[in-house]
C-alpha cells in the first residue's frame, strides 16, 4: 500500500499509443485531485479497432497475446541486449486470465511485455519536460532572459509537481524518470505479476489508495494500466515519504551517470508498512528476473512493418 493515491476511470478495452502525433492532456491521472504535467506533447491514443496489429480476441486471451507477440517478434532478450525497441502497443488492462497460463516464466514474461512500453511512455513524457526544465534552468543560472510563456509553463510545472515555491534545484529533483527495472519489479510485486483481483478489477498495479469517508483508506480505481503507471511514478516524483529517494536520484546524477533501480531501491522504506522487507523483496525480485537489463531499453517510434501482415 503507497502513500498518496490516483485514478480516474477511461476505456475498457485496449488502447494503442501510436506516436504519429502529439496531444496536449491525453495524460488524465490525478494525484490528490491534481493533474500531472499535460503541457508538453504527449503520444496520441487509438483504439485497437482502428489498427491490424491486435484483435480483442488477442488482447482478452493471455495464450493468445503471447501467440501475438511471437509473430510481432517482441522478444524481450532483443530488447534488452539493444537489438530491438520496444513496439509501442499499449494494453489497457491485464487479460483477466493470465494466471492461466501454465507456465510461469510465459505469464511473467507475457507481463512484462505488457509492462514495459507503459514504463517508458510515462517516462519519456516526463524525460521530455526534464529537458525543457534543464535548459530554461541553464537561461536562468546565466542571467539570461525567460520568455514569457517558458515562464508560464515553468510555473505550471511547479504546482503539478508540488513545488509551491517554484524552486528550481526542488523541481529538477522532482521531474525525473524512475528506472523502468524498479518500475516493473514494483508493479510484478504489488499485483502478483498482474494476476490480482485488484489489477483484473481496477487496473491498480501499485496499491495505490484513496481516503473514503471518515479517512478511510480504500483501493483507487483507474481506467487503464497507462493511469495506474503515470499515477505511481508521479506520486514518486511528489509525495514527500519518496524524498530519500528523490535525493538518491539526484545524488546519481550528480555524478553524470543514469540512475537505475538498483541504485533507488533502497530509498523505498515509505512505500509499504513492511519496511525494510519491503526493500529486499524487491531487491531480489529486481535481481531474480535481471530486470536492470531493461533500463536502458527504447521505445520504438512506430510499429514492426511485419506486423501489418499478423493475422
Amino acid at each position: 500500500m503507497t502513500a498518496g493515491s490516483i485514478g480516474s476511470r477511461f476505456i475498457t478495452a485496449v488502447s494503442l499509443l501510436a506516436v504519429i502525433g502529439a496531444v496536449a492532456g491525453l495524460y488524465t491521472v490525478v494525484l490528490k485531485g491534481k493533474r500531472p504535467p499535460v503541457h508538453v506533447a504527449q503520444r496520441a491514443v487509438s483504439s485497437v479497432a482502428e489498427t491490424a496489429y491486435l484483435s480483442g480476441a488477442d488482447v482478452a486471451s493471455a495464450a493468445r497475446l503471447e501467440q501475438a507477440f511471437q509473430r510481432m517478434g517482441y522478444r524481450l532478450d532483443a530488447v534488452s541486449e539493444g537489438l530491438a525497441d520496444v513496439p509501442p502497443l499499449f494494453l489497457a488492462q491485464v487479460p483477466g486470465d493470465l494466471d492461466d497460463l501454465p507456465d510461469i516464466d510465459t505469464k511473467k514474461t507475457v507481463f512484462l511485455r505488457v509492462m514495459l512500453p507503459l514504463v517508458l511512455a510515462v517516462d519519456e513524457n516526463i524525460a521530455n519536460d526534464r529537458a525543457r526544465l534543464l535548459g530554461l534552468a541553464a537561461r536562468q543560472a546565466s542571467h539570461l532572459p525567460v520568455a514569457a510563456d517558458d515562464q508560464a509553463w515553468l510555473e505550471a510545472l511547479a504546482r503539478d509537481y508540488e513545488v509551491e515555491d517554484g524552486n528550481l534545484k526542488t523541481l529538477v529533483a522532482r521531474v525525473d524518470v524512475v528506472p523502468p527495472s524498479l518500475a516493473l519489479a514494483q508493479s510484478a510485486e504489488e499485483s502478483g505479476w498482474g494476476t490480482s483481483k485488484l489489477v483484473r478489477r481496477s487496473q491498480n498495479l501499485f496499491g495505490h489508495t484513496v481516503e473514503l469517508a471518515g479517512d478511510e483508506p480504500g483501493m483507487r480505481n483507474f481506467g487503464t494500466l497507462y493511469e495506474a503507471v503515470g499515477a505511481y511514478v508521479h506520486n514518486l516524483n511528489t509525495h514527500k515519504a519518496y524524498d530519500e529517494l528523490r535525493r538518491a536520484r539526484a545524488a546519481v546524477r550528480a555524478r553524470g551517470q543514469v540512475p537505475d533501480g538498483q541504485a533507488l531501491v533502497t530509498a523505498l522504506h515509505g512505500y509499504s508498512e513492511r519496511g525494510d522487507a519491503y526493500v529486499s523483496a524487491i531487491r531480489a525480485l529486481m535481481r531474480r528476473n535481471d530486470l536492470v537489463r531493461f533500463d536502458h531499453a527504447r521505445l520504438g517510434r512506430a510499429l514492426p512493418n511485419r506486423m501489418a501482415s499478423a493475422s
